[in-house]
């Protein structure tokens, strides 16, 4: 009985989740001026277009600020991703002195705000002569500890016998790393991956302030810009906020094993 429960729950919770995004996809295709409302409408299919499609396509840079959010994010996730895998294999495996002082200094950086570093990262960012370059954008998103924290985290929980094994066939650490550590650890590289990059796909603030140019706009970005002048066109709205919902939908669908594995934690535990 508790098992059925639970299971009625969770289809309750996910049907609360899902109408909102079903009522946008149906909006987005309904004329302009119809916002279905009722059960009624949102089951008449009479009445369908791709206008309003048309109309974000035509009218806006919409296909550019997707694009350039889509590059950001896929080279930020992919750098972080290594970036946090060789420093979590180094504080979970290799002994050196500090690594308590410097394991607490990365971790410290999640007790910083983004709105106090706003300033002196401009101004760094300025310096360098990135303001408006995608560069400018993927650099500063490379300093997030919170991947650095799982993946070891994951490391520590995996058996030394790897690590000996290696080490007496004469395994260098950056060879350990790829060919034992890598493999173990995929789904919670994948599960921060993914983490990764709808943190960057959302990211607002910072591309806000340096980036000027439309062409090089996110769509985080862009699409304030767009909205603001429908602000009273629902289908339009609901139009652009799909096109930008689409991406990560299909991430997350096609990915989805894999973040429940890494959530679980799976693997080989020592």
């Amino acid at each position: 009985m508790a098992r059925i429960f639970i299971y009625l729950l969770t289809l309750l919770l996910a049907v609360v989740f899902v109408i909102p995004l079903v009522w946008m996809f149906v909006v987005s295709f309904k004329p302009e001026g119809v916002s279905a409302i009722t059960i009624k409408e949102w089951i008449d299919f009479s009445d369908l277009t791709l206008s309003n499609y048309a109309k974000v396509l035509t009218e806006s840079q919409i296909l550019t600020w997707t694009w350039n959010s889509l590059v950001i994010g896929v080279i930020t996730t992919v750098i972080t991703i290594v970036i946090s895998s060789l420093a979590g294999f180094a504080f979970s495996r290799k002994k050196f002195k500090t690594k308590g002082f410097w394991f607490l200094l990365c971790v410290s950086g999640l007790l910083i705000p983004t709105e106090a570093m706003l300033i002196p990262l401009y101004e760094t960012v300025l310096n360098i002569q990135l303001l408006d370059n995608i560069w400018g954008i993927i650099l500063p998103s490379l300093t997030n500890p919170l991947g650095l924290i799982l993946i070891k985290q994951f490391m520590d929980g995996l058996p030394k016998d790897y690590k000996e094994a290696a080490q007496i066939d004469g395994c260098k650490d950056l060879r350990m790393w790829w060919s034992i550590y890598v493999p173990l650890t995929r789904s919670a590289m994948i599960s921060i991956g993914i983490f990764y990059f709808i943190m960057s796909w959302n990211n607002f603030i910072w591309p806000y302030i340096a980036i000027n140019t439309q062409e090089s706009m996110v769509l985080a970005t862009g699409l304030p810009t767009f909205l603001a002048n429908n602000v009273l066109h629902v289908n339009t709205i609901m139009t652009a906020s799909a096109i930008a919902a689409i991406p990560t939908m299909i991430v997350f669908i096609l990915l989805q094993r894999h973040i429940v594995q890494g959530v679980a934690m799976t693997g080989v535990k020592g």
